[in-house]
């Protein structure tokens, strides 16, 4: 039995970290049952790549609250893709709690012996996705056991409430409220700040200088479409794979080279159009490579939210000409004004930048 802890500081231990756990046990185990009230549609994405990309798992999962409190159009979408794929490879299947709403955090993982682990505590399923840079999620604490008879009552549980107090997903579908998407996905880390409209006015006002068009790509498994890559291979041949919002912008040799103001190689501040800062960084070759600082999917988000939120992009595929065409845009602009700001992390004084997206 042991804690498994966020640990991030100031209260930083020397306990394993609830996604570093939870993959290992998903990697080590034959036989995983999950009984969670929610998840996210990325959380659920990386779920399906894992399950793809690894060798076979028996796998069920129950969610909790999605009959009666509904489902986003993402999660929706997400659900969609991990049952039909539980269903064809005749691996396991998704359920829905349908009896009363099940908030329950619990995770079971055994393997072909009779030992088995569970994992219970306050780390909702989102929490899977590995997670870089800044800190940002809510400071979670679990209970890992390895207890013969308390898995075994744990077993007979999560047992119940799939056959007992669930039905699957396929049976139910047209049942489940969907909600259309809004983009909220960068409003839950503190590291990204919203900013007000008349902060953004004041920005905008300051353009000045360099000015450039960054086309996005839609190729297959890399810039926007990076979660069909390969993964990234650890011991034992286990693939993890990339999450759905990593997003990193191949940018053309032309746009680096048209004009002498492009930030290459540099960390700058962007204020966006919909009013976020965002501390973006370049790196390669003349600075080709066009990403957000601290953590992938921040750009990610930024862009694959937009799209989600506008009904041009399905949750878990892949972006096309036709997604973006849909949308109304297929480049992001930066344009250069004449402001610095100090960055909070590093205290270094920095370019401030404007980053569009906006179709009107």
């Amino acid at each position: 039995m042991k804690l498994i802890t966020s640990n991030f500081p100031p209260l930083a231990t020397a306990n394993s970290n609830f996604p570093s756990r939870w993959n290992e046990l998903f990697f080590e185990s034959k036989f995983i049952t999950l009984g969670i009230g929610y998840a996210s549609n990325d959380s659920l994405l990386y779920l399906l790549r894992l399950l793809e990309v690894n060798e076979k798992k028996n796998f069920n999962i129950c969610l909790g609250m999605a009959y009666f409190e509904g489902l986003s159009r993402s999660q929706y979408e997400a659900v969609e893709k991990v049952s039909l794929f539980l269903d064809e490879s005749k691996s396991g299947q998704f359920y829905i709690a349908r009896t009363f709403p099940f908030h329950g955090k619990v995770y079971h993982f055994a393997g072909d012996s009779k030992k088995s682990t569970s994992i219970i505590g306050s780390s909702n399923f989102s929490n899977i996705v590995p997670f870089k840079g800044i800190e940002q999620r809510k400071y979670e604490v679990d209970f890992e056991t390895n207890d013969h008879l308390i898995n075994q009552s744990i077993d007979k549980f999560l047992d119940s409430l799939l056959h007992d107090a669930s039905v699957p997903f396929s049976t139910i579908r047209d049942s489940i409220s969907v909600k259309e998407n809004r983009n909220p996905l960068l409003d839950f880390r503190s590291d990204i700040e919203k900013v007000e409209a008349e902060r953004l006015e004041v920005i905008f006002s300051k353009i000045k200088g360099s000015s450039f068009e960054v086309p996005l790509k839609d190729a297959q498994r890399s810039n926007l479409n990076v979660y069909f890559g390969k993964g990234r291979k650890g011991q034992q041949n286990y693939v993890t794979p990339r999450p759905w919002y990593e997003v990193e912008i191949i940018v053309d040799t032309s746009v680096q080279k048209s004009n002498k103001g492009y930030p290459a190689n540099k960390e700058f501040i962007t204020y966006t159009d919909d009013g976020y800062r965002i501390v973006m960084k370049t790196s390669g070759d003349y600075g080709k490579n066009l990403r957000s600082r601290d953590d992938l999917s921040i750009l990610g988000r930024w862009i694959k939210g937009r799209l989600e939120a506008s009904a041009c992009l399905i949750s878990g595929e892949m972006v096309t000409e036709t997604t973006l065409t849909k949308y109304g845009r297929n480049t992001i602009s930066l344009s250069k004004t004449s402001l610095t700001e100090k960055d909070l992390v590093s205290g270094d004084t920095l370019d401030v930048w404007f980053m569009n997206f906006g179709t009107t």
